[in-house]
């Protein structure tokens, strides 16, 4: 017997759903094809019937689940949080409407391990997995994994958009092929007025062997600086043969503007048995940097000798740990007496 989705326990999931959506559209629903054995995938396609106006509402993969979203309306999609969600129409999620909404459901609030996976093929031959250009759009408890040995899968995800929302979202590589490159990064970001909380950049079980960096400050949309930013207890993580490799750069001294802020951030480089090592320093801007600023407060530094090294890629770089310092950089490792 099918559940009834207007009365009984069919009732209460859609309200359960609806309580956890902070948004006024439509609501779909995305589990994954392989799942068809599980008690909840049957279940769940006979609550999220399709609505009156002929909309689907239960999907088998997150493109098509995306095409129905309708721009600027604040739909919703929620994505089951027990197996990966492969990319399969596309290797790479473009996300160019505005105010849609991606939300991971495993519970909520992991740092780590998101149960809700997005990934693509290992043919795959797009740049990254995700390309957000949207305004307002928010994305929350997902883990996106690169995991394309292509030699263009050089980004998990590529931001460049205006006013996101990524909260409790971890993004990495899933395996080591390109980490040999100087120009791979887990995350190119030129966004405009981003929020990031609680989010991870980077995973230290795969070794990098490259003068790479984690983030890359840097134009995704022609002409958009990163620009007026806030991350809030986010972490950038890394492990590394290589001592110059860093958890945030910057391309160019024109990819920043205004003012961004970073809120007790974590940089962490690995020192494990598989070759991670201490690295130099763990952010650098481009030498000329004038037209934005990163503010760093608060900051928790292993593994790196600095946050920044005085006198090299620091412009418009300023740290504020525990007592405001007339150097705009300050040494990232305690001092002992």
């Amino acid at each position: 017997m099918g559940y009834n989705h207007n009365s009984g326990y069919g009732q209460a999931l859609l309200n359960m759903a609806v309580s956890q959506v902070p948004a006024l559209g439509r609501l779909f629903v995305v589990l994954d094809a392989d799942d068809t054995d599980e008690e909840n995938y049957q279940r769940t396609q006979d609550v999220f019937r399709t609505d009156p106006a002929g909309q689907i509402r239960f999907f088998t993969n997150l493109e098509s689940a995306y095409t129905a979203a309708e721009s600027n309306n604040n739909d919703v999609i929620l994505l089951d949080g027990n197996s990966s969600h492969i990319l399969s129409t596309s290797g790479q999620l473009t996300v160019s409407k505005n105010r849609t909404h991606f939300i991971g459901l495993d519970g909520g609030d992991r740092l780590v391990q998101q149960g809700a996976k997005i990934q693509n093929a290992t043919a795959d031959t797009d740049a990254s997995i995700l390309k957000n250009t949207g305004v307002r759009n928010s994305f929350r408890n997902l883990k996106f994994i690169q995991v394309s040995t292509d030699a263009a899968a050089l980004n998990v995800a590529e931001m460049g958009g205006e006013g996101n929302l990524y909260k409790n979202c971890s993004f990495t590589f899933g395996v080591v092929d390109n980490l040999d490159q100087t120009t791979a990064q887990e995350v190119t970001c030129g966004e405009d007025s981003g929020t990031f909380i609680d989010c991870q950049f980077g995973v230290d079980t795969l070794l990098t062997s490259a003068a790479r960096r984690v983030m890359l400050i840097d134009q995704v949309t022609a002409s958009q600086e990163f620009k007026s930013n806030v991350f809030k207890d986010c972490t950038w993580l890394i492990s590394s043969s290589s001592a110059s490799a860093q958890a945030i750069s910057m391309a160019a001294a024109g990819d920043i503007l205004f003012t961004n802020h970073f809120i007790r951030p974590s940089f962490i480089a690995s020192l494990d048995s598989a070759g991670g090592v201490a690295c130099t320093k763990a952010v650098s801007t481009a030498n000329g940097t004038t037209k934005g600023v990163i503010y760093i407060s608060y900051p928790m530094v292993h593994g790196f000798d600095d946050i920044g090294v005085n006198g090299t890629n620091n412009d418009n770089l300023y740290v504020f740990s525990h007592v405001p310092s007339a150097a705009n950089i300050t040494s990232a490792q305690p001092t002992t007496s």
